[in-house]
């Protein structure tokens, strides 16, 4: 047994280190899934914003921006009416062509909406005339008025009647005298965010991408039926986005230490182990984070190395049957004799000279113990006939 020990130091030595690179390159694969679709991210946001910037510097609107939010400073209400329907029809353009926005709106200088164009079929358009001076897409615009190039990017946030969720771009405009006559806005449909997160490709059946925000809640939605079939908490997934917090360590230890972090094994949202990597993204204006997730259950990401760990601990139980059983007849074949000897010699010391030799058998072969054997019977007999 004792030549065995060295194949199962080799066998377990071979399982920990594979294990451990196994663990390295999963970890590896899941950092470069996560940073591909964090920089998926910051371009897709980028041009959201680059779009906002891009109707500012539009001429007609640049034109036709100040007369429609200034009725009763020398333009007619005529002449505000019409600046606003060409706007308008701009921003109904530029709905349609890009697909990404649920809603537009010009807002003049004081902060109330002039102009404004939804989605067909978006259901929570503002009105005119509604006053938006109290929120941070414009309040933010407007202290950097002067500057031509500047958007802004909200959070994730719930809108003002918690009716739905949204995320919005602005942009100041000024217009051809480079006077500031303006605030645009853009509503962002996040449907291409919820899109990418759901994209597994690489992640095999177990693994997961979303979106948490600065403090663990969820912005995209879950790949699993958690909270509906097993907690039956909600009857829509969409319901958890910025309802259910996550606390997972390594999105805590994300955001506390504001980097990217990697685990090679804790538990989920679902109490399940996984190894996951956690991108630290700084995309919108408010200084923000997010953390991008990229998960796959630990058994799943490892089963190549557990199956092939099971197989060598089988081969080093079968290797030892093997091993025990050879031992053992070889022992037999050895200790019987010896055994059988001694009994002899018990029966010559007890004055019993009838046995002759091996129970009468001469024991062939020139081992040590043969030769004993044969010896120990020829004394026996000569101690007979001397008798």
């Amino acid at each position: 047994m004792v030549s065995i020990i060295p194949v199962v130091g080799i066998t377990i030595y071979s399982t920990l280190t594979l294990t451990d690179s196994y663990t390295s390159d999963r970890l590896e694969q899941l950092n470069a899934i996560g940073h591909n679709k964090a920089d998926a991210l910051v371009n897709w946001f980028g041009e959201r914003r680059g779009d906002c910037d891009f109707m500012t510097k539009t001429p007609s609107v640049r034109n036709l921006a100040y007369d429609a939010g200034n009725y009763g400073t020398g333009h007619s209400h005529m002449v505000m009416m019409n600046a606003a329907e060409e706007i308008e029809e701009v921003m109904q353009v530029m709905i349609n062509v890009y697909g990404t926005y649920t809603e537009m709106y010009l807002l003049n200088t004081s902060g109330y909406i002039v102009a404004q164009q939804s989605a067909e079929g978006w259901g929570y358009g503002h009105s005119k005339g509604a006053d938006q001076s109290t929120k941070e897409y414009f309040t933010a615009a407007y202290a950097q008025r002067t500057d031509e190039e500047f958007t802004y990017l909200s959070d994730f946030r719930w809108s003002s009647d918690n009716e739905y969720i949204q995320i919005v771009t602005s942009s100041v405009i000024h217009d051809m005298d480079g006077n500031f006559v303006g605030v645009v806005v853009f509503y962002i449909d996040s449907t291409y965010v919820d899109a990418l997160m759901q994209a597994t490709e690489g992640l095999g059946s177990s693994g997961e991408t979303y979106l948490v925000n600065h403090e663990g809640y969820w912005l995209t939605v879950s790949k699993f039926d958690y909270y509906t079939a097993e907690t039956g908490l909600y009857n829509d997934l969409s319901e958890i986005i910025l309802t259910e917090q996550l606390t997972s360590v390594g999105i805590v230890a994300a955001l506390a230490n504001k980097i990217d972090t990697k685990k090679p094994a804790t538990r989920d949202y679902r109490g399940i182990h996984v190894m996951g990597s956690y991108s630290y993204l700084l995309i919108n204006s408010e200084g923000l984070p997010w953390i991008l997730v990229a998960e796959i259950d630990v058994s799943e990401a490892l089963k190549v190395v557990n199956d092939l760990t099971t197989i060598s601990i089988w081969i080093v139980v079968i290797i030892g049957v093997i091993v025990a059983v050879i031992g053992y007849v070889i022992a037999k074949k050895f200790t019987d004799p010896i055994i059988k000897l001694n009994t002899l010699s018990i029966r010559v010391a007890e004055g019993d000279l009838i046995h002759i030799g091996d129970d009468g058998k001469v024991r062939k072969g020139n081992d040590e113990i043969a030769v004993l054997g044969r010896s120990f019977g020829t004394m026996t007999e000569n101690i007979r006939d001397i008798i």
